[in-house]
């Protein structure tokens, strides 16, 4: 074994893991579960001679290998990880090591070849790999217990609930199925559906409560560091005349004729796209006559949201402060990286298109203060990333230049700069358009994490919007 070693509430993790073979950690973001799994892992082998398969992201793979090596007495060849080219692959999983780390879909398209001792399924981030039980991950994973394949269960999220309480439900569907039977009972449970049977809300949370309160252990962050001092300011941002009549014309006619092309807003989901479009990234907006590319809608002007970004980074120009910048959106994402070149600053791009060697790049300068802005999605950047200090600066300051709609991914993209006890307040700030689909996306937020909260009262309610007629609303 290595000399480094578990806190208190880590060894008594590890107790909780050893009296549940099937079981969950919940705990937040940044309060160490990793450890107490990789010594589980050890246990498991040094005791039960059991191997372990560790499906997770494939950015953690790295960094969850050198935490099992740190923690425990496996050598660098007994920890492996599964990737590459189908002979690697192959030679990896024949390796005859004890603990295989490797991505979700790996595992589905290679369970059955792991070695025959290996029989635990430890699952870190949890939610983006199973959140729902007829993908095909979740049915592989369903199978390898059913089977008998597998008879270890430990899943590592803090946001299991992930926008709809049936997100739980695959985790629960390894740990007892006779909870709910099925997929279908479960949700004749906790659904609410409207006339068109669609689910509309969910009910009978306390009954989550209380399965997740007898199989799962939770840390709270403040639990394990105290009680920080997170600062949320919405600033609400008016848009620029060309872009609020172009807005409220396609919002209330369906339909806008720009110089190149005309916007149907005919369809639902296609009238929300073009809508948010139209908000966040009028200068970058998708070519309709030449898919793939992009013009400028706005003849040069730039949106208010824009605007008030310049705004701070002149605070941060002047301060030097590290700062991350999120948006879901990758050509508003593009936007602002022109303007943080117009600026000059030393900054780094994280998105779904970039592969794992530039985002990790990206990753490392920023922890080394080489660069001094992260501007991310935040699907690809809610999870595994220790953003609290760059060089030895302490990030005081997120932007969140719009929403996506997970109050789980929000929660998680936030903690990026929360990973230890800070020194200063985090200040997070959300740009927001008055009169705008914003509010309805901070409601989509605000119901999500609600039903979070009845689950676990430690999840926080998020109400993100400073629009007055949205707080009325969530009241």
């Amino acid at each position: 074994m290595t000399d480094a070693s578990l806190r208190d509430y880590q060894v008594a993790d590890l107790a909780f893991y050893m009296a549940n073979p099937k079981c969950l950690n919940l705990s937040d973001a940044g309060t160490g579960k990793t450890p107490s799994v990789c010594v589980m892992q050890w246990f498991l082998w040094d005791n039960l001679g059991i191997g372990t398969v560790w499906p997770q992201p494939k950015s953690l793979l790295k960094k969850n290998k050198k935490e099992i090596l740190r923690f425990t007495g496996f050598k660098d060849e007994d920890v492996v990880i599964v990737d590459g080219t189908p002979k690697q692959v192959e030679k990896q999983l024949a390796s005859g090591a004890k603990v295989f780390l490797m991505g979700f879909r790996r595992l589905t398209l290679s369970w059955r070849k792991l070695p025959a001792y290996v029989k635990a399924v430890h699952i870190d981030e949890l939610h983006m790999g199973y959140k729902t039980a007829d993908s095909q991950n979740s049915l592989q994973l369903f199978r390898m217990f059913d089977t008998g394949r597998m008879t270890h269960f430990l899943g590592m999220t803090g946001t299991l609930i992930d926008g709809k309480l049936s997100s739980a439900y695959p985790a629960i569907r390894i740990i007892e199925p006779r909870y709910y039977m099925s997929q279908e009972g479960f949700l004749n449970h906790h659904a609410v559906f409207g006339f068109d049977n669609k689910i509309e809300g969910w009910k009978n949370h306390d009954k989550l409560a209380k399965i997740f309160g007898r199989h799962a252990i939770r840390r709270t962050f403040a639990s394990v560091h105290g009680e920080q001092e997170v600062v949320h300011i919405p600033e609400m941002v008016d848009m620029s005349p060309l872009q609020r009549r172009y807005y409220d014309t396609f919002r209330d006619e369906a339909v806008l004729e720009l110089e190149q092309f005309y916007l149907d807003g005919t369809l639902p989901g296609v009238a929300f796209t073009r809508a948010r479009q139209l908000m966040e990234h009028p200068g970058n907006f998708p070519d309709l006559r030449e898919p793939g590319k992009f013009i400028d809608i706005m003849k040069g002007e730039p949106t208010e949201k824009e605007e008030r970004l310049k705004v701070h980074l002149e605070e941060h120009w002047l301060n030097e402060k590290p700062l991350i910048i999120f948006t879901p959106l990758i050509p508003q994402q593009q936007r602002v990286a022109e303007i943080l070149e117009a600026m000059r600053f030393k900054f780094g791009v994280i998105n779904g298109d970039q592969s794992r060697k530039q985002r990790d790049k990206v990753d490392e300068d920023f922890i080394a203060g080489h660069i001094q802005i992260v501007l991310a999605t935040e699907q690809t950047a809610s999870f595994g990333y220790n953003w609290q200090f760059s060089g030895n600066k302490e990030v005081d300051h997120e932007i969140f230049m719009a929403l996506g709609f997970s109050d789980a991914t929000f929660v998680q993209a936030r903690q990026r700069a929360i990973r230890g006890k800070r020194s200063t307040p985090l200040r997070l700030t959300t740009l927001e358009y008055n009169d705008s689909l914003d509010q309805h996306i901070c409601s989509i937020i605000y119901r999500k994490s609600l039903d979070a909260n009845k689950v676990d009262p430690s999840r926080p309610v998020l109400q993100l919007s400073g629009f007055e007629q949205e707080y009325k609303l969530a009241a």
